[in-house]
């Protein structure tokens, strides 16, 4: 006997959607089964008797009833749990009844201006509005969001959580973009005579001649007379080579695992071993710069009032023109902020000054590597760079590497780096602004 809508809406309000229409489900399949009984038997004996058929009806209904029965009981009895659990959750006292009764220490709350009383308003089981009271602090708040951090809401933890080991998470930022620390640059290269020169091509090491002052000078000679006799002397000089390494190391653990690193961290040796060469030379050329002393010539008996950075550079620059014959200074190297603390000098009325034409060949050069008042300036193409080769690198086992699954790398570039000596008046130093700036003081 299939279950009527009535039947189905009862069960379906007490149950629920799901377990009503198994339940309607199973009765169908019964019924089903129970009409091709019937057929079967009227089949096989052609016709049902009547005792037959009401045995058959009696048995058929008293099964369906109870099983109409359970499904209403169990959904009455779950309805029933329902309620008394929501009902004790959430209260049963209407929003207005429980005001009423904590009148008093609301009033008090009011009076004394400090305090406060927590509420939780919900729905009952009735549909209708209830009100309790709520103590934030011991309430059970370990159910909460799926989240991935705790206390959402206050008390739940995170809904995700992790036990990688350390090894693992340093791997999971494989691929990451890397963010370099900033380097200064090969800078004197372009400033230098600065040559690439073959690393197997008998450079051992370098050598020039330096002329030395000549004997004896030419003379206005009478006819007939002996002539002034002249001697031109010169000096070999030399200077070997040099060698700036690095030795890089890693575990093949790393070079698996972390090849991005591995590639940066030898593009980066490459870098540092090249511009470790640019400021092994620095100190070299400050070293065999002429210091500055020509501060009487340049007064001229007019010493210069209130000098200032500007004139310190004229004044050094005519030391230059002067030693050299007119081999002008092109650059004047300083440290980064002094660059720019020159280029904004200003007049008594405030006004920005800009660099005298005298001073137009000289290009301004700051960089770290030149200490704070420290100044140079001439003409830096006397001074020479020779580059043996490229930069060589070598990789290869060092020691126990290979019993230890490691391997090391090694960097090396050779150069020479020197000035003769007769071109040692083309560069002057002050050493510093400080210094020049006394000297052509009133």
């Amino acid at each position: 006997m299939p279950i009527t809508q009535e039947e189905l809406k009862t069960i379906t309000d007490t149950v629920g959607p799901q377990t009503a229409q198994l339940i309607d489900s199973k009765l169908k399949e019964y019924d089903a089964k129970a009409k091709k009984f019937a057929e079967d038997v009227v089949k096989e004996k052609g016709v049902v008797t009547e005792e037959a058929f009401k045995e058959f009806k009696t048995a058929s209904d008293s099964a369906i009833n109870q099983i109409k029965e359970a499904a209403v009981k169990q959904g009455t009895t779950l309805e029933e749990l329902a309620i008394k659990v929501t009902d004790k959750v959430a209260g049963t006292k209407s929003i207005s009844q429980v005001l009423e009764e904590d009148k008093e220490e609301l009033r008090k709350i009011y009076q004394q201006k400090n305090g406060q009383k927590t509420y939780m308003v919900q729905t009952n089981s009735a549909g209708k509005m209830v009100m309790r009271p709520f103590d934030d602090t011991s309430e059970n708040k370990t159910t909460g969001l799926h989240a991935t951090v705790d206390n959402i809401p206050a008390g739940a933890v995170a809904s995700i959580a992790q036990a990688l080991d350390s090894a693992t998470l340093l791997r999971v930022g494989q691929g990451s973009p890397i963010q370099s620390q900033y380097r200064n640059t090969p800078w004197l290269f372009d400033l230098c005579n600065t040559i690439n020169a073959s690393f197997n091509g008998g450079m051992s090491f370098a050598m020039w001649y330096d002329e030395l002052p000549k004997v004896g000078s030419s003379q206005i000679t009478a006819e007939g007379a002996t002539k002034a006799l002249v001697q031109y002397l010169y000096k070999l000089q030399s200077a070997t080579y040099k060698k700036e390494a690095a030795l890089v190391g890693f575990t093949q653990e790393f070079q698996m695992d972390f090849a991005q690193l591995e590639s940066d961290i030898m593009g980066k040796a490459r870098i540092d071993v090249i511009n470790r060469v640019n400021s092994a030379i620095l100190p070299n050329i400050i070293a065999a710069a002429t210091a500055y002393s020509t501060g009487a010539d340049f007064q001229g008996g007019d010493p210069v009032p209130t000098p200032n950075d500007f004139d310190a550079l004229a004044a050094m620059a005519a030391q230059v023109d002067d030693a050299t014959f007119g081999a002008i200074a092109n650059v004047a190297l300083m440290s980064t902020f002094k660059k720019y603390r020159t280029g904004v000098l200003k007049n008594t009325q405030g006004s920005y000054l800009n660099p005298p034409a005298v001073l137009n060949n000289l290009s301004f050069v700051g960089n770290p590597d030149m200490a704070d008042d420290d100044v140079i300036v001439g003409d830096l193409k006397q001074y020479n760079i020779i580059l043996r080769g490229g930069l060589i690198v070598r990789v290869g086992y060092n020691g126990t590497d290979f019993a230890e699954n490691k391997y090391s790398a090694v960097l090396e570039q050779f150069y020479f780096d020197y000035i003769s000596t007769i071109r040692k008046p083309a560069i002057v130093k002050g050493p510093d602004f400080a210094t020049v700036k006394a000297a052509i003081a009133a």
